[in-house]
């Protein structure tokens, strides 16, 4: 997460001043390492400014066969597509006339790295080889790009990576559409469809 290397290539994108807001290990396992739904990383954290981002460390080889990632040119500069169903946050793109046609698949040597916007619409293929694909995720912004959803300065403070904090967001011109309302609790009804929905559906997705 702090790797100079890194930072270095995100400062140039983003600026000197950096916070890290996220990472996870996306594991496909051989022969059934399921496809990630499209979606957009901004749907889940909108900010006051563009700048976000995420990067993707490759452990193994990412190619077409093991569920590479998947990127639509140019969506970081568009709309938020909606990631709602029955008025409910979903975390999944679920406009009816999506078209996943102009999709760029990401293939990458391990240790190689992916960058893709906060705005940008990405999924990932299932895994059909016999081998695993991990990606090592990290999502990072500008200092001055505050979370829309609100934060504390404590937590704020906590995930400086380079640079300098400031209590002035930058507000730029920016499309929300916030990740609300959430699902009712685990075990309802409504999660039980939902699941169901996601599990067969035929958008391939990261």
């Amino acid at each position: 997460m702090r790797h100079e290397g890194a930072l270095d290539i995100l400062a140039q994108l983003i600026g000197p001043n950096i916070r890290a807001i996220g990472h996870k290990l996306n594991m496909k396992s051989g022969s059934f390492g399921s496809p990630v739904e499209w979606h957009q990383d901004w749907a889940f954290f909108p900010h006051t400014n563009n700048n976000v981002l995420a990067i993707g460390i490759c452990l193994d080889d990412m190619t077409e066969a093991n569920g590479c990632l998947m990127v639509m040119p140019g969506s970081h500069k568009d709309r938020i597509l909606d990631h709602h169903q029955d008025g409910y946050f979903v975390g999944a793109v679920t406009e009816p006339d999506f078209d996943d046609s102009a999709a760029a698949k990401l293939e990458i040597p391990a240790g190689g790295m992916s960058i893709h916007h906060g705005r940008a619409l990405h999924g990932s293929l299932p895994n059909t080889s016999t081998g695993s694909r991990r990606l090592l995720l990290f999502t990072y912004a500008a200092a001055d790009a505050w979370p829309i959803k609100g934060t504390s300065w404590e937590a704020y403070q906590k995930t400086l990576v380079r640079g300098e904090l400031t209590n002035e967001p930058r507000v730029d011109q920016v499309p929300v559409r916030l990740p609300l309302p959430e699902p009712p609790r685990k075990g309802s009804i409504y999660e039980t469809q939902t699941l169901l929905h996601r599990s067969t559906s035929k958008q391939a997705t990261a």
